[in-house]
């Protein structure tokens, strides 16, 4: 459908509503259908959100109608199944936003002639952004439509991957929810037009004037609004570290993993400035070890920073978000591993049946300072009209401070008898808790309790659980052990370790005992390899996800130059050199992404870093070089494919000058 019948169809619109917006969507429609191609990524990505999303909530409905005799293992796996499909779905509403966005922005830039003289025959700037809405509109009704449908698929796809994995029990099979369904498909729909709000604004602000000359992509600057909305997503994205250490202790590994959305976001939207020199800069090496196509490459680089930005963004936001998501949970583990060894001052941890009857005895063997039983569990808080689960240690009053780290103790310890409670801090102060005041406690037998607050103290650096007495964790702990710490008179050698281990193996041949830091380095891979697992995933959906969006912008980028690459031949280049110059700037155009996609990881890791080292907690920069350098790999080959196949299928038909 070319303009001019557009315009005259929009321009002759009948006066009644319910026939204009029947109008605008058959025009809608027919220039979906003359732009199959070019609407596809959008399309693809938003069908595969709604899908997602309704697997997610369908996971959560049918953990919430778990019947209530169901053992406290399956609902606790399902929970946290449940949790990180959430976070794998917000991650995927992200990465949908950036994708239809962005492509119906280069849409409307590619048709920015042709917008014009809809402009020019009369179309008024409301009835261009009503066409360019209305095609979103259709285009996410058609991806909302085919989402519900694949919905059961994934459904059933992501349980039994979740069983593999040993996230979900055996002969847990998730139903589909209908309501979750229909509010999945609301939400595709609205995500779509959302999403297409920016593209219809700049759609309907074409002038009639710029029909008159051709319509580049290099001609058109970054915005005012666009400059400041990535500066200020940047100023966001810097500042998020800072809140990892204030964050309730259950929500850092989230608030970790979602740190790079503002700075991939902020990056994304400055690429057109950003791209300009960063693409200078990688096609420098072309311009001098090459012969005129890699020239070619570098100028078609540098005089359209928006279609390079157009494919260098999704290529951005796949290796920004993978190394990101990586590279701060690899840091975030190390740092809860260093908070733990802080945490405990003891240096021998006895286990075993038996172990806090065995206290007694142990405190009497040479070298022994202090033998306390410390049992631990999970309870739920119940505290600003909220119920959080966290960490408790059940410890007797006596000894407690002897094995653990507590500083600037207000309240009295020797009181953490039954009923009693004392508290973090900073565990406190999320909750609002106050000292003398009685807490809402639910055990993990199930009954609720309400102990008195006797005590707050500073102990993990990242703040940790709730200590209580001992009783209170009767029949529901994890885990029951003595710590033991030696005596300080002498310097504390690994002799003297081994020497106080070997008197209580004697003693107690039934009982374990293992030097402190060895348990912890245990938990704490336990912790980390967990925390890694929920990381992968969200990367490879990441990955998967916007390696579509990458396909289709490369495709569309090159796929609408047939023009130039016609006149290329006019002029006397050969075919082959052609598409050594596509080759060279597409090679160029993801190395751009990728060092921008590198920048991202590495401000989100070194500023997570720096404010974990403001603590006190000094863990190695985990960069994940391998899992980047990969992700970098399928991006760039992703961006060749795409590249090479519509130019060498345009370079096969080009036989003319074009018109």
């Amino acid at each position: 459908m070319n303009a001019t019948s557009t315009a005259a169809a929009i321009r002759e619109l009948p006066v009644e509503r319910g026939v204009r917006l029947r109008t605008l969507f058959t025009v809608a429609w027919l220039t979906l259908r003359s732009r199959t191609s070019g609407f596809a990524g959008a399309v693809v990505a938003l069908t595969l959100g709604v899908a997602f999303a309704g697997a997610a909530t369908s996971m959560l409905a049918s953990g919430a109608a778990l019947p209530p005799h169901t053992p406290a293992s399956v609902r606790e796996a399902v929970a946290e199944s449940g949790a990180l499909l959430v976070m794998l779905a917000v991650i995927g509403v992200f990465v949908t936003v950036f994708v239809v966005s962005g492509t119906f922005a280069f849409i409307v830039a590619q048709r920015r002639k042709e917008l014009a003289v809809l402009r020019t025959v009369g179309a008024a700037p409301h009835q261009v952004r009503g066409m360019v809405m209305a095609e979103a509109a259709l285009a996410a009704l058609v991806a909302s439509t085919l989402g519900v449908l694949l919905a059961p698929v994934f459904t059933s796809a992501v349980a039994r991957l979740l069983r593999w994995q040993g996230l979900l029990p055996e002969g847990f099979a998730p139903s589909v929810s209908g309501g979750a369904l229909a509010g999945c498909f609301v939400s595709g729909v609205a995500v779509g037009l959302v999403a297409t709000i920016t593209a219809a604004r700049r759609a309907g602000s074409v002038r009639p004037v710029e029909a008159m000359r051709a319509a580049s992509l290099a001609d058109q600057p970054i915005g005012k609004g666009r400059r400041l909305g990535g500066l200020a997503a940047l100023a966001c994205g810097a500042g998020m570290p800072a809140l990892v250490p204030i964050a309730p202790p259950d929500g850092r590994a989230p608030l970790t993993m979602f740190v790079s959305m503002p700075l991939v976001l902020g990056f994304a939207l400055l690429s057109p400035a950003l791209t300009a020199w960063v693409g200078a800069l990688v096609t420098m090496p072309l311009a001098r070890w090459t012969s005129a196509t890699g020239e070619l490459a570098r100028e078609n680089v540098r005089m359209a920073p928006r279609r390079t930005a157009a494919t260098a963004g999704p290529v951005l936001i796949t290796v920004g978000l993978a190394g990101s998501l990586l590279g701060g949970t690899t840091l975030l583990g190390e740092a809860m591993a260093a908070d733990s060894r802080q945490v405990w001052r003891s240096h021998l941890v006895v286990s075993g049946p038996g172990a806090a009857e065995a206290a007694g005895s142990l405190r009497d063997l040479p070298g022994v300072a202090a033998a306390a039983p410390v049992a631990s569990g999970d309870v739920e808080v119940f505290a600003n009209r909220t119920v959080r689960t966290v960490s408790a240690m059940g410890v007797d009053p006596d000894g407690v401070s002897r094995v653990m780290n507590l500083a600037r103790v207000e309240g009295d310890l020797g009181a953490l008898r039954s009923g009693a409670v004392a508290a973090d801090r900073g565990q406190a102060e999320t909750f609002g808790w106050r000292l003398g005041e009685r807490v809402e406690l639910k055990l993990p037998d199930g009954t609720r309790a309400r102990p008195s607050l006797v005590a707050v103290f500073d102990g993990s650096p990242l703040g940790g659980g709730v200590l209580v007495s001992r009783d209170l964790l009767a029949g529901g702990a994890r885990w029951t052990a003595v710590h033991v710490t030696l005596e300080s008179g002498q310097p504390v050698t690994r002799a003297r370790v081994d020497a106080v281990r070997t008197g209580i193996g004697e003693r107690h041949p039934a009982l374990r005992t293992d030097r402190t830091e060895e348990i912890m380095a245990v938990m704490s891979g336990a912790r980390q390899e967990g925390m890694r697992i929920g990381a992968i995933a969200l990367a490879g959906f990441a990955v998967a996800y916007t390696l579509v969006a990458v396909a289709n912008t490369s495709a569309l980028s090159f796929g609408a130059r047939s023009d130039e690459f016609a006149r290329l031949l006019l002029l006397g280049a050969r075919r082959a050199q052609v598409l050594r110059m596509a080759l060279w700037e597409a090679l160029c155009v993801a190395a751009a992404g990728v060092l921008l996609g590198v920048a991202v990881t590495g401000v989100a890791v070194l500023g997570l870093r720096s404010v974990l080292g403001g603590l006190g907690l000094e863990a190695p920069t985990a960069f994940p070089w391998t899992e980047v350098g990969t992700v970098a790999g399928a991006c760039v080959l992703v961006v060749l494919v795409s590249a090479l196949v519509p130019t060498g299928l345009m370079l096969r038909r080009a036989t003319s000058t074009p018109a």
